[in-house]
């Protein structure tokens, strides 16, 4: 593909075609960066790294001296494709049938970065390059793993270098039935628990000789699901706890183990923190093991992200009304925080920001696919949003 052909379909297809799986790129940063430089974008090419975790490249591309400042943030990075003898394309072909485009990362979310840089093409046609105001991509290749190397770091980045947000637009799937009918302005946080409980090992047919830390194990867990942490609010669906795992590694059904270990995630909205459901646990720990002597239980924490919430502001109302105006529908998007934890996280102590993408239908399943009507959909809202949060307010949009 010419690499300056900013047509969302093809701009879709060869970022598909770079088969870049957390942590390598395999060319999707040059993809963009050979877009944008062309648009007059200075690029900056952001590689981070830190001991125990995988090297990562970014990118930071602006636009701009001046005025207010409109960031689009995205990643680049894919999960693995899986079994790709069930796929019934090839995951990383970008293959064009039935109106839609097949492979890994369509959706999520190489789509959305392909509607944003054509989006931006346009703008930047129309308005020129000394339009009154900045434009940046915030992209990084670390979301789908680790997210140490990536986005939280591109923002310290731009901190240093004095960089200011007003507004910034992530390009997660967001919308439900058609585009535009969901923006999400906050997530519930995320924090896994990884509990182990030592008891004694022994024989079977001997239990008073020894301590089964699987039964206490199996005690606890029960204990911790049996009660919601929850109901929820207006904001914020109830949060979540869901026992992934829990494994002892004994493979003698006559042999009472010394360890059993589980894993627990919770999903949680802002009537917790990731400090007071630490002391949850362990007031619950407290309560199972009070009058145990022969095991005990420790656990280890992964917080992944913590719960937040962006108000709606002058960008929420903008996006919104560009959403109406686009789908033809005269109603609002819904404000939502449901899903997984994203980027925003990162974002939200710089500017306002909300996310707004394609339709969340086949993000990280087998034959994951966009329909092109809702790729040009998304493609002409960005446009609008952007006009009304870059242009100075003396200029004819």
């Amino acid at each position: 593909m010419n690499k300056i052909d900013f047509d969302y379909v093809a701009l879709t297809q060869a970022l598909v075609k770079c088969p870049s799986v957390t942590p390598y790129d395999e060319g999707a940063l040059q993809v963009v960066e050979d877009h944008l430089k062309d648009l007059g974008f200075e690029c900056t090419r952001l590689p981070f790294s830190e001991d125990g975790f995988n090297d990562i490249d970014n990118l930071f591309a602006i636009i701009g001296e001046t005025g207010k400042h409109l960031a689009f943030a995205g990643h680049t990075d894919v999960v693995p494709p899986g079994n790709e003898r069930s796929w019934k394309y090839p995951p990383f072909s970008g293959t064009i049938a039935d109106e839609k485009i097949y492979g890994r990362g369509t959706e999520d979310m190489k789509g959305n970065i392909a509607c944003f840089m054509s989006a931006t093409n346009s703008f930047i046609s129309k308005y020129g390059k000394d339009f009154g105001g900045k434009l940046s991509f915030i992209i990084t290749g670390d979301e789908e793993k680790d997210a140490i190397n990536g986005t939280v770091k591109m923002m310290e980045w731009t901190k240093e270098k004095n960089i200011k947000f007003d507004h910034c637009i992530v390009g997660e799937p967001t919308s439900n039935k058609i585009i535009g009918d969901k923006i999400k302005i906050g997530r519930r946080g995320s924090i896994s628990f990884f509990i182990t409980v030592k008891g004694v090992q022994g024989h079977t047919a001997n239990s008073h000789l020894a301590e089964n830390p699987t039964h206490h194990l199996v005690s606890l867990l029960q204990r911790i699901i049996s009660n919601p942490l929850d109901e929820g609010n207006e904001k914020f669906l109830p949060s979540s706890i869901q026992v992934p795992s829990i494994d002892v590694g004994n493979p003698a059904v006559n042999v009472i183990p010394e360890i059993a270990k589980a894993t627990i995630n919770i999903r949680f909205n802002n009537i917790h923190t990731s400090a007071s459901l630490k002391q949850w646990l362990e007031d619950h720990i407290a309560l199972q093991f009070n009058d145990v002597i022969n095991a005990s239980c420790s656990f280890r924490t992964d917080q992944t992200g913590d719960c937040f919430l962006t108000e709606p502001g002058d960008l929420s109302v903008i996006v919104s009304s560009a959403c109406r105006e686009i789908t033809g529908k005269n109603m609002d998007p819904e404000f939502a925080t449901d899903g997984g934890t994203s980027d925003a996280r990162f974002i939200k102590n710089y500017c306002e920001v909300l996310e707004l993408g394609l339709k969340n239908r086949t993000l990280h399943q087998v034959n994951e696919n966009i329909n092109i009507s809702d790729l040009k959909e998304l493609h002409d809202i960005y446009p609008v949003s952007y006009t009304h949060l870059t242009l100075p307010t003396n200029r004819e949009v």
